[in-house]
């Protein structure tokens, strides 16, 4: 069963068009040289000729081809990329190469969070991808998720992260589009409840990552973690070392953040699950969807707006992290939830022209927790004047 308008919290503002059943979880977008944009997800494409506003069917990419990353390269080529495999088009995705192998850290990485491959302005390739350790021991002194009452039932509304995980990243790198590659060493928290790295709190985990080339040369990284917070660090030699894995100031639940560059204003904008820690605890974890606005490479933020919000949650654009830098999730028992309680996640930020495509889905207690069901879930594509974004 699909989620239905009654889980809306927030009808899109005026002026910004929302296609529901279109994008979502797992699809990239490019524009082609001709303007018509091309929507990827897995083996098919579908094209749109009038920015957007509507799309033709599926088609299908070619026998055995398949991706969840597609991109313009410098040469003015297509790139398409899986976990393990990427293609290139000289004829805008009308053929693909035969697959180059992408190598992963090691045999048993879960590899890259979808449409995260990037091209630096050296010609680099990066590629950020992490491994997930976690127990599933009968004798934890922890439930394996919470529970929620919704409308006179009990649903599971948070299950990943709820039991003991460790994440841990890694960032690939390629000089010959995807020939060979190399790899940097783990990228993993291990700072205190200050955010100081000094190992007194232990391992954070870093998980679905994305990188970004900042207008200064250097290289962002940011991933998701347990601790409240979205967790950086930089690169300053184009992904090949990295600093120490710090926590951000941008409040978050353990739900992944897309980071991209904005191309018109070389701005950095961010789109992730703004939550306080007490929203966590209250089961509340992917609750509110937000965006924010870097102009100084990632050193601060501003400009938030909320994209939606459930309700339940404060109707507001900016929220603080807790002081406090440490493990937070929702408890066992979260109690009642209210009747349009909902959830919206896993977004992507593509452009084209003036506009901003924001991708992602939203659920409801009857999908179960966020990370079933996914494509049973509502799919959502809203297309942003870029202007809205700095009003």
């Amino acid at each position: 069963m699909q989620a239905v308008d009654l889980f809306v919290a927030r009808p899109p503002p005026e002026g910004v068009v929302e296609l529901v059943g279109v994008g979502g979880i797992g699809h990239s977008l490019v524009e082609l040289e001709d303007g018509t944009l091309m929507m990827v997800s897995g083996g098919s494409y579908r094209l749109s000729g009038d920015g957007g506003l509507t799309w033709g069917g599926s088609q299908s990419l070619g026998e055995g081809v398949s991706g969840n990353s597609i991109m313009r390269l410098q040469s003015g080529a297509l790139a398409l990329a899986t976990n393990s495999q990427l293609r290139i088009s000289e004829d805008e995705g009308l053929s693909w190469s035969e697959p180059r192998n992408v190598d992963m850290p090691s045999p048993y990485w879960l590899g890259p969070y979808w449409d995260t491959m990037i091209q630096l302005s050296s010609g680099r390739l990066l590629y950020p991808s992490r491994t997930c350790y976690s127990s599933g021991a009968p004798d934890l002194a922890c439930a394996p998720q919470a529970i929620g009452l919704w409308r006179g039932q009990e649903f599971a509304i948070e299950g990943h992260g709820h039991a003991p995980e460790m994440d841990v990243a890694a960032v690939s790198r390629s000089d010959d589009l995807g020939k060979s590659w190399q790899h940097s060493g783990y990228l993993m928290g291990w700072f205190d409840e200050h955010g100081i790295p000094n190992g007194y709190g232990a391992h954070t985990s870093c998980d679905e990552p994305n990188v970004v080339e900042c207008a200064d040369g250097r290289v962002l990284f940011l991933a998701r973690s347990q601790v409240g917070r979205l967790v950086y660090s930089y690169s300053s030699d184009d992904g090949a070392s990295w600093t120490a894995v710090r926590p951000t100031e941008l409040a978050a639940s353990y739900s992944p953040p897309r980071l991209r560059r904005i191309p018109q204003t070389g701005d950095l904008i961010c789109v992730w699950n703004q939550v306080s820690g007490e929203e966590i605890r209250r089961g509340y974890r992917r609750g509110r969807l937000s965006v924010a606005i870097s102009e100084d490479n990632g050193e601060t933020w501003g400009r938030f707006k909320t994209i939606e919000v459930s309700e339940g949650l404060d109707n507001v654009d900016r929220v603080q992290p807790d002081a406090e830098i440490r493990w937070v999730r929702g408890r066992d028992d979260v109690g009642e939830l209210p009747d349009n309680w909902a959830y919206f996640h896993y977004a992507n930020i593509q452009f084209a022209g003036d506009k901003v495509f924001i991708l992602y889905s939203r659920g409801s207690p009857l999908l179960g927790i966020a990370e079933q069901n996914l494509h049973r879930q509502e799919q959502v594509t809203r297309i942003y004047p870029l202007a809205w974004f700095y009003e």
